[in-house]
Order: structure tokens, then sequence, then C-alpha cells
């Protein structure tokens, strides 16, 4: 283990993930890891994934997912609709460091992978370079899921119930994992190059690569995708929105795209960003709100009506925009920064006005989750660290909602 850094007055718990410790009380088990396991593929499986040209409306793939009542704004309510939480006060009670402190070993310091996620069953998954381990929020403890004997993980990401994930690597595999039973269920292989960037529809997966394509894979058809093109570089940032009708993505040409389910090309491409756009966030709150954030050429955070395409908020954060989440319970958007200050920064909406920062890593974040119940977020950094931060929990007290307890992050 790394030593504790120290803070007057204040020692912040700190654990290692990825290497051995004499540290048993982590977990109830001696042997702290699961074993490295080689597993067969699924009956019927197929490198070959044939694509499909044509994205119509009698298309399997859109048939299953799209949604029949398309979340579109209430006129009666102007250009976003009311909703019921409060203004976000200036004055309450706002960590001034992490919760606790994770070693992190050997992550991989590259700003286009997304090498976190967090699972609503309260299961983290962290990528550390050839292996993948899983830190349960609700007891403490650490368990290795898989160890690539060659190349190293470029994303990952859960699908909702916590059960099965979904693996990208440098060798253009996209591979899914149940956790469970601890076996592959798929491994596909249709990106010509490093899968970069994931995002979950349901039972379709989005998958995002540094060949500049975008592949939505239709789970319960075996071997058929519908392919999106319009990048011309690497695909770093993809997320559907809170009703699942239409994704963002974001990639190294500085583009920012929004796609609707039935069409093969994007409603919008949005290229008001100067450099490589990874960090994007829907409102949870308001269906068309979406958030994008640019790289350090760039350093703007800016609020997107998806429907009409048009920007309707922008400022200069002062440094790398590498990921966002928003307040679920508040009116907030959190951000997380790369060069050069490495700093999150809580942000009111409206009138994009700072609250605070939040300062602890000593390199750039390369990532950042929030957790299931919406009071805390995980963010792993270059400094090779994972920090827990209860940054959104102070807002809960506002809307009259009951402060659930901080999930895993003072348990040992």
């Amino acid at each position: 283990m790394r030593k504790h850094e120290k803070t007057p007055g204040y020692s912040t718990p700190k654990q290692t993930i990825g290497r051995s410790s004499s540290n048993h009380s982590l977990s109830n088990h001696h042997d702290r890891y699961l074993h490295s396991r080689k597993l067969d593929c699924v009956p019927g499986f197929d490198l070959g994934t044939p694509s499909c040209s044509e994205a119509t409306e009698a298309c399997p793939l859109y048939q299953a997912i799209k949604n029949p009542q398309p979340a579109f704004i209430n006129s009666d309510c102007g250009l976003f609709p009311f909703h019921p939480f409060s203004q976000p006060s200036l004055f309450r009670d706002l960590p001034t460091q992490p919760d606790r402190i994770l070693d992190a070993p050997d992550i991989v310091d590259d700003f286009y992978l997304n090498l976190i996620s967090w699972s609503d069953t309260n299961i983290l998954a962290v990528s550390l370079r050839s292996k993948l381990y899983l830190w349960n929020g609700n007891n403490g403890t650490v368990s290795e899921l898989l160890d690539y004997s060659s190349g190293h993980i470029t994303s990952v990401s859960w699908m909702r119930g916590g059960k099965c994930i979904a693996v990208g690597d440098s060798n253009h595999c996209l591979k899914l994992f149940d956790t469970e039973k601890l076996s592959e269920i798929r491994n596909i292989l249709v990106h010509n190059d490093r899968v970069s960037s994931l995002a979950w529809n349901g039972y379709v997966l989005s998958s995002g690569s540094r060949d500049s394509y975008i592949l939505n894979h239709d789970l319960r058809i075996q071997n058929y995708f519908i392919k999106y093109s319009s990048h011309n570089q690497e695909v770093c940032g993809l997320q559907w929105s809170p009703d699942f009708s239409s994704l963002a993505s974001g990639g190294n040409d500085n583009k920012l795209c929004i796609w609707e389910l039935s069409n093969p090309n994007p409603i919008h491409q949005l290229t008001e960003h100067k450099a490589a756009v990874k960090a994007l966030a829907w409102c949870p709150w308001k269906n068309n709100l979406l958030a994008s954030g640019g790289g350090s050429s760039d350093r703007q955070i800016k609020l997107w009506d998806s429907i009409g395409g048009n920007c309707i908020s922008s400022v200069d954060s002062g440094s790398q925009v590498c990921a966002l989440e928003w307040n679920k319970n508040d009116k907030e958007l959190l951000s997380a920064h790369g060069y050069s200050q490495n700093q999150l920064i809580l942000w009111r909406y409206g009138d994009m006005g700072k609250i605070s920062e939040f300062y602890g890593h000593t390199g750039r974040v390369l990532g950042m989750c929030q957790s299931p119940d919406g009071t805390n977020v995980v963010t792993a950094g270059a400094d090779e660290t994972l920090r827990f931060w209860s940054i959104f929990k102070s807002s809960l007290a506002k809307t009259g909602k009951k402060n659930p307890p901080s999930p895993g992050l003072g348990c040992r």
C-alpha cells in the first residue's frame, strides 16, 4: 500500500485495489480475490458478425427498444418543464476532502478510456490495465473478475440489474460477463480498433471505438448490430438519454453527435467544442438537456437542448473536462478535471455559477461515477487512486427526502 496522505487532524481511510495486503479485514475470505478463469464461449459464438446496412422502422433493433411515446417538452411549461427540486443552497455542508481513498495501481493514464462503472447493485468495477476488479460497496470486499493475458482493458459498463458487465479491450474485442456465474456470455469482434466507450439501452449495447464507428448490438439476436458513422476519429464518450430515445456521442474530432433510434444519421452534429469531447451527461430530470465538456484546448462545459440542437449555456471551467455527473436530487452539475488543476467543481444549474471546488487528486481525473443512491461519486485519477466524495448527500436535506446511509464508504 502507498502511504496515507496526511491532513492535520484527519486521517482518510485507505484501501488497496489490485495489490496484496496484510489487512484481511477488507474481506471475509482468506483469499481476497477470485482466481482468474479461462471461460468458454457460448454456443453459436461467431467472430464474424454481419452488420445491417439499412436502419428502418422495421429493423428488429429499433422495434425492440424504440420508445412509443417520445419525451417531448410540455408546451405549457416553456422550453423545460417544471420539476420539484429547489434551488441549490450556497449555505450547506460540503466535504473538504474525500471520505475514502483506495489505491488503484497500474490504472492506464489515457484520457480517452472509460475505466470505471458503478452498478445499481452497488458494485464498482475498476479496470487496472489488464485486470478487472469488483469493489462491493455494501461490505467493502474486493474480487478479481478477469485478467487479460495480452492487451489491456479500455472500457467497462454495467448492464442494468448489476449481473452483466461489458468489457472493451485494446484487442478490438467486446466481451460480456455474467458476474454471478463468473462466466463469459459473449465475445464480439467487429471493431477494427480498441473499444473505448460503452453505453447500455436495455438489451442493446452501444460501443464506440478508435475506428471512429458506433455499433449498436441487440444482444437478443445472434450476430446483429447497427452501425452509426459520423465521427472521423476515436469515439471516447457515449451515453443514452434517461428515456432511452437519444444517444449522445463525443469524439476526438471535437464533435458531439446526437442520434435517434430510427435514424442511421445523427440528427445533430455539434462542432462548438475546440477539443475532444469525452464528458457527457444527460440531465435526470429534463430528458432533452445534455451537458458536454471539452478537452484541454477547450475547457468549456456546454448545456444543450437536444431537440433543437441549441447551446443554451456555456462556461469556461479553466481545466480539461474529463467527466460530468448531474445531481439526481438537486439542480446541480459536478465536473471532474485534468490539466491543470485536477479538481472537481460543483456548478449551480441555471446561471452555471460555481458553488465549490474539491481538491485531492495529484494527477488528472480519468473518470467519475455516481453511486446508485445518488449521494456519492467516485473519481479515478492518474495518481493511481480512487477517491469517494459525498458531495451530493447534503442536498437531500433540502428536498425533504430521507438521507440514506453512504453505501460502503464507512465499512471495511
